[in-house]
């Protein structure tokens, strides 16, 4: 009996599981590492696991439908500006395969688990939060043919009504997931967006989880408040891999605060120096979370480049952001960064609730006088599950187009999903192509680009720069 069992759940185990990242318009695709997460847990309990790139490989609706034609769960992540593709992405492969089971994770679905199911009929079950734990066991539960009503963390739908379990414990221990599956992933695909990608190939690493600021525009439905670490330990054993069998040579770290335990990134520093693997690398941090000493090892260890949420120029707007900094501490901050030889990166945001003409440029001229290399300006976006998102909402009545939420980048400048009190849309636009063109055509910015310059790499990227800067100011 026992042998039979496990023969029945070998031959469940060979049915094919699809996990697919919708496409959306992106020059740079960068890797789905919640994707490959949860296709390692699954290849662990040895389910048969596909990872279905289609924003990396740029395949349109139709050939995700053909490739997902024989899979019998498919799993699609959510952002809020692809939650309209990923809802005609299960319409359609209902259409042609009405026996699959179409699940749905990511931030969106997290959030608007009920709207998501109400809009869309096709999709059989929403995700939500940390997705390892709750996939595996929903999976195992569908193939097996028993009740899903026990599964923490999901909703679905029980007699046409919408019904939801209680949430899944946030997982503790980082270092208990397995390695990604790198190998399920299109690695010639991925790019790096300028004035990253001092090397390649490169890959994306998430090393913690949890972020214990509470910043208005941000939303932590994944993740929570609660922070967890991979040992630096686990970390650097990633990188060896990732160094070994990919030959990966350029590590983008994801992490909301690279920096949040400093004795932690100590001991990564030390760990990655006695492997002595030669690896550049880059981070995000807060501007109160660095000094020149963690900054001066970091810079010998292989960092070349760390990023700043600086959001404004303007105490008040920062202290209306929830942001819990200081102008002083982020002039601190950057000059800490540029003093160590570290490249910095400056994030601003534009159209804050209480935002005005003046506040824009106090922000701009601010950005003008930090010794930043780089820097990004966006049009604040409220998305879900954000304290921004509950106040345009109360402004304006009305429920927004999934389609005009755009994540900011550094290809192409965003447009205003709302106006502000003092601000048309019109006006956001404007001067967000202004702060673009005053931060870099000044004389001195540019001569310091040029001298810059000292390989055939660098100049690649500085003429991807140019580009990207003249796709900044059109809007």
């Amino acid at each position: 009996m026992i042998i039979k069992e496990k023969l029945r759940e070998l031959a469940m185990k060979n049915n094919k599981i699809t996990l697919i990242n919708p496409p959306w318009n992106t020059k740079y695709p960068q890797p789905p590492l919640g994707l490959a997460s949860l296709a390692a847990v699954l290849e662990r309990d040895h389910y048969k696991v596909e990872i279905l790139d289609s924003n990396a490989l740029k395949l349109s609706v139709n050939e995700i439908i053909t490739k997902t034609s024989n899979s019998e769960i498919i799993a699609l992540t959510a952002m809020t500006p692809t939650i309209n593709i990923v809802m005609d992405i299960a319409k359609r492969i209902k259409e042609v395969n009405s026996d699959s089971k179409i699940i749905v994770g990511g931030p969106h679905a997290t959030i608007l688990p009920t709207d998501v199911l109400n809009k869309c009929s096709d999709i059989d079950v929403i995700v939500s939060g940390e997705g390892e734990n709750t996939l595996l066991e929903l999976v195992t539960k569908i193939e097996n043919g028993e009740d899903i009503n026990t599964v923490q963390g999901i909703a679905y739908r029980d007699n046409g009504k919408i019904k939801q379990t209680p949430p899944r414990t946030l997982i503790e221990d980082l270092d208990s997931l397995p390695f990604l599956a790198y190998h399920l992933l299109p690695f010639d695909k991925y790019r790096l967006h300028p004035p990253h990608g001092k090397r390649s190939p490169f890959m994306a690493m998430l090393t913690s989880r949890g972020c214990p600021y509470d910043c208005t525009f941000c939303s932590k439905s994944v993740f929570g408040s609660t922070c967890r670490y991979q040992s630096p330990k686990r970390i650097v054993n990633e990188i060896e891999y990732l160094y070994e069998r990919f030959n990966v040579k350029e590590i983008a770290f994801y992490d909301d605060i690279f920096t949040l335990n400093k004795k932690r990134v100590y001991e990564f520093l030390n760990e990655l120096k006695k492997r002595n693997l030669d690896i550049a690398w880059t981070c995000e941090a807060r501007v109160n979370l660095v000094n020149r000493e963690l900054l001066c090892e970091m810079q010998k260890s292989g960092c070349y480049m760390v990023s700043f949420g600086i959001e404004s120029g303007n105490q008040q707007i920062l202290d209306s952001l929830s942001k819990n900094i200081t102008i002083q501490q982020i002039r601190d901050a950057v000059g800490a960064t540029h003093n160590a030889g570290i490249e910095g990166v400056g994030y601003f945001m534009i159209g804050s609730p209480g935002e005005t003409p003046d506040t824009i440029r106090d922000t701009i001229d601010f950005a003008k006088s930090l010794p930043l290399d780089y820097v990004q300006f966006s049009i604040a976006t409220p998305f879900p599950g954000t304290k921004f998102f509950d106040y345009f909402l109360k402004l304006h009545k009305k429920s927004p187009n999934w389609d005009d939420f755009v994540y900011a980048n550094l290809e192409s400048g965003n447009r205003p999903v709302f106006e502000t009190e003092s601000l048309s849309k019109n006006d956001l636009m404007h001067l967000n192509s202004q702060a673009y063109k005053e931060f870099y055509l000044r004389f001195s910015y540019l001569t310091q680009r040029l001298r810059g310059i000292h390989s055939i790499n660098d100049l690649k990227n500085n003429i991807k720069g140019v580009n990207m800067f003249i796709n900044m100011i059109r809007g």
